[in-house]
């Protein structure tokens, strides 16, 4: 399941907790572990409010597959671009 998504706030933490547990965070105290949560919390709904517009961008088909190739090709000149302005 997606997080956050039609899960109740129990739910959700319980599978974070899960996460955090299998990853070896067990010395994690409950006060350590709720905080966390929280900002995890606080940090997918951020993600969630600036990507809405973009998914909603997608659902009306006004999107095209990624062109990884493109996208690296434009790196690599801004990186080069970077470097010369040093």
């Amino acid at each position: 399941m997606i997080a956050g998504i039609s899960e109740s706030p129990i739910q959700a933490f319980y599978h974070f907790l899960g996460r955090r547990l299998n990853d070896g965070d067990a010395d994690l105290t409950p006060e350590q572990s709720v905080r966390e949560f929280r900002l995890y919390q606080e940090e997918l709904d951020r993600f969630l409010r600036e990507t809405e517009p973009a998914a909603e961008q997608s659902q009306r088909g006004e999107t095209r597959p990624l062109d990884v190739d493109a996208v690296m090709l434009r790196v690599q000149e801004r990186l080069q671009g970077q470097s010369g302005e040093r």
